[in-house]
């Protein structure tokens, strides 16, 4: 839709430039914020990542579950920090 959208303001000439300009300030704030809600889930993985690998290394969830965030490397602090209230099987926040 956008793209026949854009196709037809094209062929309209320059008194669309406003208007096609707009189109393309607007797809890039819906793009950044893609790319933010991106980068979190990518940030989450990497923190599912690290827990899982110590607590293989360890035998047990356990383990990284009942670290102190002094305990957890520095990167992952933050997203186990907004992690925590939400409830996971295992053991794990």
């Amino acid at each position: 839709k956008d793209i026949r959208q854009y196709i037809e303001l094209s062929m309209q000439g320059d008194d669309t430039i406003d208007t096609r300009l707009e189109m393309f300030r607007h797809q890039r704030e819906v793009l950044t914020q893609q790319i933010q809600q991106l980068q979190h889930t990518l940030e989450t993985v990497e923190y599912k990542c690290w827990f899982y690998e110590a607590a293989k290394a360890a035998g047990t969830v356990d383990v990284p579950g009942a670290m102190t965030d002094a305990d957890v490397p520095e990167q992952f602090r933050a997203i186990r920090q907004e992690l925590r209230g939400q409830k996971i099987p295992n053991g794990e926040k």
